[in-house]
């Protein structure tokens, strides 16, 4: 039993050390992850998050599935950068930035009642 922990723990290990770069790619400092509500036809925007350049990012919600959620994401600039914005509270916006900076995430509820989501990023 031992041998086999080990060997697992060697293996693990070993994939991390000869990992490409792009499995830990996204936010600066590492993922970040909110769980929090948004009010009825209310609007969340949260705090700058830093992404890599050229690392795929990656910022998704999942809502309680009690109204519509729309995820926005801007630059510092205040370009839209990326979005989702269909008909469901779960909420997937992937881009590749062309610089290290700041991006900020806007989560707007389209519906009647209060949802309560979590926000992740890579």
């Amino acid at each position: 039993m031992l041998k086999k922990l080990f060997l697992t723990i060697s293996v693990g290990v070993l994939a991390l050390c000869f990992a490409p770069a792009s499995v830990f790619a996204g936010a600066v400092g590492g993922t970040t992850s909110v769980h929090t509500t948004v009010d009825a036809y209310g609007t969340d925007r949260f705090q700058a998050i830093y992404f890599e350049a050229g690392e795929q990012a990656t910022v998704r919600v999942v809502g309680d599935g009690t109204s519509d959620l729309d995820l926005y994401v801007y630059d510092e600039h205040g370009n839209l950068i990326a979005s989702d914005d269909d008909a469901t509270d779960n909420c997937v916006a992937t881009f590749v930035p062309r610089w290290t900076g700041r991006f900020y995430v806007v989560v707007r509820n389209r519906g009647a009642v209060w949802n309560e989501y979590d926000l992740r990023t890579n």
